[in-house]
């Protein structure tokens, strides 16, 4: 027979305070235990990332995967780690998770701890590409890494598609952060319910994790807590309530653009789209929770004849165009990576964003602000002028 847990909690925190075990007919006192090091702590939650869920009762819950523990951030471009962040995960719709764990005898998680997280992800912002990220995840999954990204997507989802949302997000300063601990004490849980209502981008949260075992043997219970999440949090970052995953489709992407952006930018980022459509450009659209499409143009099963582009229109949020040069920097010619470039740049409004671009050695996306580059007609038939002319390969060439 399964067993069955019982808690008393108290009514004003939460906080448990007895577990009883109801296993056959026996009810087992289960007693709380702290953990013997932080690494105990930090595998469990390697191996059962749900538990990053807490207490939330949502339907459906958020999933995670864990992208790799002991993750090094740079503090300066191109510079060496200079810290490691705990564990990162990332969630189904692509947000880059920073998990930093201690132990509540660790006096250091009382205020020092949340500078250390805040230092963490800026600097993580600034400096982390999608490809170190998909590259430390490829490494720590290994043969199995197909299969862990399925379990957290769905057998239908295009795992570029959503490595460019992990991209997005993270340049964009979506992120989520949450200190975990055995006991998260009165002082933590203040500043992080403060932080996470005055953050508009990035998520704030505190997980609690009791350990409970049984005298003298070898069951085990735990209890996570989360906390931050308040009613006036949701208000500021305008939370909505949890849906299903959906895969949207072009009547949502184009209904998203009208209602997000101004009427005339609105309109020529519908005509950017149709553009690509009639040139024969494949979209990929998103599952996530806004509507959003990724669009590949200049593919040819002829290698003479491919020169492939890839451009994403994201509506809501940080709403943009996002020039994808990672995906396609494999297959483009150093030579044609840089046209695409030159070209985009002619485009007006769009250097600003570009400028990083050969130094990051086209590993990054370019996100491009619709009310900057198609501020015109003119920007529009400059940026349609700039994409024709960059999928003609060599050969096709006058």
């Amino acid at each position: 027979m399964a067993a069955d847990a019982f808690a008393r909690t108290s009514a004003y925190d939460r906080a448990v305070c007895a577990i009883y075990l109801k296993h056959g007919d026996d009810l087992v006192e289960m007693v709380e235990q702290p953990y013997e090091a932080e690494a105990v702590l930090q595998r469990l939650l390697a191996d059962y990332p749900n538990l990053l869920a807490g207490d939330d009762d949502a339907e459906p819950r958020r999933r995670w995967l864990l992208v790799q523990r002991e993750l090094g951030i740079a503090g300066e471009e191109h510079g060496a780690d200079r810290w490691s962040i705990d564990q990162l995960f990332l969630d189904e719709e692509g947000v880059p998770t920073l998990v930093e764990v201690k132990r509540s005898s660790d006096t250091r998680l009382r205020r020092e701890v949340v500078g250390q997280l805040l230092d963490y992800a800026a600097n993580a912002s600034a400096f982390w590409g999608v490809d170190k990220l998909r590259a430390a995840f490829e490494g720590r999954a290994g043969a199995a890494a197909d299969d862990q990204l399925a379990t957290l997507l769905g057998e239908d989802v295009d795992p570029d598609r959503f490595w460019t949302s992990v991209g997005v997000n993270l340049h964009a300063g979506r992120l989520r952060l949450i200190f975990v601990a055995d006991v998260i004490p009165p002082e933590l849980r203040r500043i992080v319910e403060f932080l996470n209502e005055q953050m508009d981008r990035t998520e704030v949260l505190a997980l609690e994790v009791r350990q409970y075992v049984e005298r003298g043997g070898d069951r085990l219970t735990l209890v996570p807590r989360l906390i931050g999440a308040t009613e006036a949090a949701r208000q500021a970052k305008g939370a909505t309530p949890s849906r299903p995953k959906r895969r949207w489709g072009e009547a949502d992407v184009l209904d998203a653009i009208r209602g997000a952006q101004a009427p005339e930018i609105a309109r020529r980022t519908i005509a950017l789209y149709e553009f690509l459509r009639e040139q024969g450009a494949r979209p990929s659209f998103g599952t996530g929770a806004d509507p959003s499409v990724t669009i590949w143009l200049g593919e040819d099963p002829d290698p003479a004849r491919a020169n492939p582009i890839a451009i994403a229109l994201y509506p809501h949020g940080t709403s943009c165009i996002a020039i994808e040069f990672r995906f396609v920097r494999e297959k483009r010619t150093p030579a044609e990576l840089q046209r695409w470039l030159e070209l985009l740049r002619e485009v007006p409004g769009t250097k600003p964003a570009l400028a990083d671009v050969e130094a990051r050695e086209f590993r990054m996306i370019g996100n491009l602000q619709p009310e900057e580059v198609l501020a015109s007609d003119h920007a529009l038939a400059a940026f349609k002028r700039a994409v024709a002319e960059a999928v003609t390969p060599p050969s096709l060439r006058p």
